[in-house]
């Protein structure tokens, strides 16, 4: 509204100058070829442009007010799916430990002494661990996919 009425004030002004200064005696003289004269609108024609000038130069550079806009929206993706997964049963090795013991030694050979005793030994081994297969239930449960 306020950019309406400064325009409009600024063109009524160019207005009453050029007509005031159209409507005075310039000196000059019209010929065939149009009006030839000193030409000009004097120092009010030059404030009045000045002034104009202004008006429309502060209208013009003012023309927007400034606008707040709320901040975008913030987007979030939708959670993953969840799938259920069943229980089951799974093959894996397992650590076990075997404890130390004794075995006997067999020697092939003639199976007997002179004696009669045969030349079988013990020997100890050292406990260890081994790895055994074993079957293993996993139990169902929820996973995220996605």
């Amino acid at each position: 509204m306020k950019k309406l009425i400064a325009v409009m004030l600024t063109v009524g002004l160019f207005a009453a100058v050029s007509g005031s200064a159209s409507a005075e005696w310039r000196g000059g003289y019209s010929g065939r070829d149009g009006y030839y004269g000193h030409g000009g609108y004097g120092a009010g024609g030059f404030i009045a442009g000045l002034l104009g000038g202004a008006i429309l130069g502060s209208v013009l550079s003012h023309s927007y007010e400034p606008a707040y806009v709320p901040p975008p929206r913030v987007y979030y993706a939708p959670p993953p799916g969840q799938v259920w997964v069943p229980g089951r049963y799974e093959s894996r090795y397992e650590r076990q430990w075997v404890p130390g013991h004794w075995e006997v030694e067999r020697h092939e050979g003639r199976g007997e002494d002179e004696d009669g005793y045969s030349r079988d030994r013990k020997v100890w081994i050292p406990g260890r661990y081994e790895d055994v297969p074993a079957r293993v239930w996993l139990p169902g449960h929820w996973e995220e996919r996605g």
